[in-house]
């Protein structure tokens, strides 16, 4: 008996994240050096990105290879959701990196030091090099995988980091302004909250099971009853396994039970064909024997 469910065969992105990770690491150690020779606050908020990064790309590398693995008698799912796991505790990290680097920069708006502005401008330029290349990437593949997105949303908010260094940088530079330093770190903080927020918000939105977002469930429904042989359609779930892999369960009320495999085919041809569904399970009804909630409101799912 197989116990596998649908296969999502080249879409854990492992590749394109281990080639970014490598890419991240390299860079991750030059800003770091870069930061503490320069004394910038922002060039060190841009390496503590990186950090996170390079984590959250080696957790998004062992989730792309968990969710590789089979089902087992009591994963029947298999592991599709350490994706969404890993997606969920990279957006954490975001959250502690915020805290970390808005603490450092309230205190250097009151005591902003002196910068070297060359390794600082050096560093940063680089760094927006190796963004760009790991966001190049991971580009399409984000597109099959939240897990593969969540580590594209690290390498996006660090290339738009890496300008607001370099800007600072210039400020600097030319315009003696110290204060530009800290308040880029403020910037890089906020714009990781900002996408920090959106993919937990995410991943916390499919670990409880709610309706894919692109995907409307009463829309849905009303297709459902337009296949021919259906009645009725009550009690229905539907929920996203991982990125790409959406399920759904329902009662079908049907007319002749005797119909049921081509009301089943018909059924699930359409869902595959409007809605991209390919994991269902549907229970099928007679008329009269369903909830008479369930045929007295049309509405109720």
């Amino acid at each position: 008996m197989s116990i596998h469910p649908h296969q999502r065969e080249g879409q854990s992105g492992f590749r394109e994240l281990a080639l970014a990770m490598t890419i991240t690491i390299g860079m991750m150690v030059v800003e770091i050096i870069a930061g503490l020779i320069s004394g910038s606050l922002a060039l060190l908020a841009d390496a503590g990105h990186m950090v996170t990064d390079a984590a959250a790309l080696a957790l998004s590398l062992f989730a792309a290879w968990m969710a590789t693995r089979p089902a087992t008698p009591d994963k029947t799912y298999g592991y599709y959701r350490t994706e969404i796991l890993a997606a969920f505790v990279n957006g954490i990290a975001l959250c502690l990196l915020v805290v970390w680097i808005g603490a450092r920069a309230a205190h250097r708006l009151h005591h902003p030091p002196d910068i070297l502005t060359g390794p600082m401008l050096a560093a940063a330029s680089l760094g927006l090099l190796a963004n760009v290349v790991s966001g190049r990437i991971l580009f399409h593949a984000r597109q099959r995988s939240l897990n593969v997105q969540s580590a594209w949303v690290h390498v996006l908010s660090d290339a738009l980091g890496s300008c607001s260094v370099i800007a600072a940088g210039l400020l600097v530079r030319f315009k003696g302004w110290r204060l530009a330093d800290p308040a880029a770190s403020l910037f890089i903080a906020v714009l990781i909250a900002l996408n920090a927020w959106l993919l937990v918000k995410r991943a916390v939105h499919i670990l409880l099971e709610g309706a894919p977002s692109h995907l409307d469930t009463l829309q849905l429904v009303e297709a459902m009853r337009a296949v021919d042989g259906v009645l009725e359609v009550h009690d229905v779930h539907l929920w996203t396994i991982t990125t790409g892999l959406e399920a759904m369960s329902g009662h079908l009320v049907v007319d002749r039970l005797s119909r049921s495999p081509d009301i089943l085919a018909a059924a699930n041809r359409m869902l595959q064909e409007r809605f991209g569904i390919t994991h269902t399970t549907f229970q099928l009804e007679p008329r009269g024997e369903s909830s008479p909630q369930g045929l007295d409101r049309p509405d109720r799912l």
